[in-house]
């Protein structure tokens, strides 16, 4: 064969791979609930990451190629998630994780990345003892960007001083994420010298909160901090009938209280004087945050919570650790993420300290006209 002939020959073989070596995925694994009770929250974390990569990819992707998620269902079982992460990395050779969403599988799974030397990034499981395992001392893999539940206390706490709160009385549900809370949010009242005048735990499966809220009118305190889920209902429908104005200043679902209390309470007023603290909102009105609110309810037709906006903020976050790493290598992965400083659509900056968590901004809300407001910012 003449050697113009195969110089030809060579360059097309050259030419007719290039396009499936520029095609190679960066692969990102991603462990959530898309099976059991649980599924639809884990469903909106996929959906918020899969927006972020169709963002990313339509912009080019990473390094000359597309960023692709590869999906381990955990099926909210900490077996299941194992698995899972297992399967991520030695089958789908992932170069970094997302993932749990549900506490328990998030410390079943943090061991697996450290011994397989994959970083983990926790963008929704929110307990501080994530952090305090993490970085110096701890696990060096695994990296958090949402706030912790101390954060948010800390958040709640420093609004509530400035409101001129001197006593407040926590209720909380029977479970460990609420009594997680519970803990932190009087640990941030004792750093700021707010008085918790009582702590009441809410018995599984309680319906009738009268003797509650009685108990609650006695102690007479500034605010009550509710901190509930399978209680929301019956607590605040207990709160309207009982003509109590105390103001009710915690972790507060609006959307959960409004389809429990009348629609003439709200109207007249009866939660004006509530306040959540959150880390997300919909609410919010910066640019960043309503371009991500529209182009979720025209993806999914859903108004998005806090799950998909910080999937998706945690993907980007990846993607830009990629970049400045010039590597999808997971050793390159991890030591970019310990210098982010990636913007957050919240006005903050991811930042990681020591224990490779990022402190980001919150948001108080309050009802105006019966629609969730930001009223202030938490800290």
């Amino acid at each position: 064969m003449k050697r113009t002939q195969f110089t030809v020959l060579l360059v097309a073989a050259m030419l007719a791979a290039a396009p499936a070596l520029a095609e190679n995925p960066v692969r990102i694994g991603v462990t959530t609930m898309l099976s059991g009770s649980d599924a639809a929250r884990g469903q909106t974390e996929q959906y918020g990451i899969e927006l972020a990569l169709e963002r990313i990819n339509e912009a080019g992707g990473v390094l000359g190629r597309p960023v692709e998620a590869f999906y381990g269902d955990n099926a909210s079982d900490p077996a299941t998630g194992i698995k899972a992460v297992h399967r991520l990395i030695e089958q789908e050779h992932v170069s970094v994780m997302i993932g749990a969403l549900l506490t328990a599988v998030t410390h079943a799974i943090m061991p697996v990345a450290q011994e397989e030397k994959v970083p983990l990034v926790i963008e929704i499981s929110s307990l501080q003892d994530f952090v305090e395992a993490s970085g110096v001392g701890g696990n060096p893999y695994v990296f958090k960007t949402i706030p912790s539940e101390l954060d948010i206390a800390r958040g709640m706490m420093g609004w509530l001083k400035r409101q001129g709160a001197k006593r407040v009385a926590i209720i909380s549900d029977d479970s460990y994420f609420n009594n997680a809370n519970s803990q932190s949010f009087s640990r941030a009242a004792s750093e700021l010298g707010i008085q918790v005048v009582t702590s009441i735990t809410v018995a599984r499966g309680t319906t009738n909160f009268e003797p509650v809220l009685q108990q609650l009118k006695e102690i007479n305190p500034d605010h009550v901090v509710p901190i509930l889920n399978a209680s929301t209902a019956p607590f605040f429908q207990a709160y309207e009938k009982s003509g109590w104005k105390v103001p009710l200043t915690g972790r507060i679902d609006f959307s959960a209280v409004a389809k429990a209390v009348s629609p003439g309470f709200i109207a007249s007023g009866g939660l004006d004087n509530a306040a959540s603290v959150s880390m997300f909102s919909p609410a919010i009105e910066t640019p960043g945050v309503q371009d991500f609110v529209h182009a979720y309810e025209s993806k999914y037709g859903l108004v998005p919570n806090q799950l998909p906006f910080y999937a998706y903020e945690a993907t980007y976050l990846i993607v830009d650790a990629i970049r400045r790493a010039g590597s999808d290598k997971p050793a390159d992965i991890e030591e970019a993420l310990k210098t982010t400083r990636m913007q957050s659509l919240l006005g903050g900056t991811y930042v990681m300290d020591d224990h490779n968590h990022s402190h980001m901004p919150l948001q108080i809300i309050g009802l105006h006209n019966g629609r969730p407001t930001v009223i202030g910012a938490g800290g």
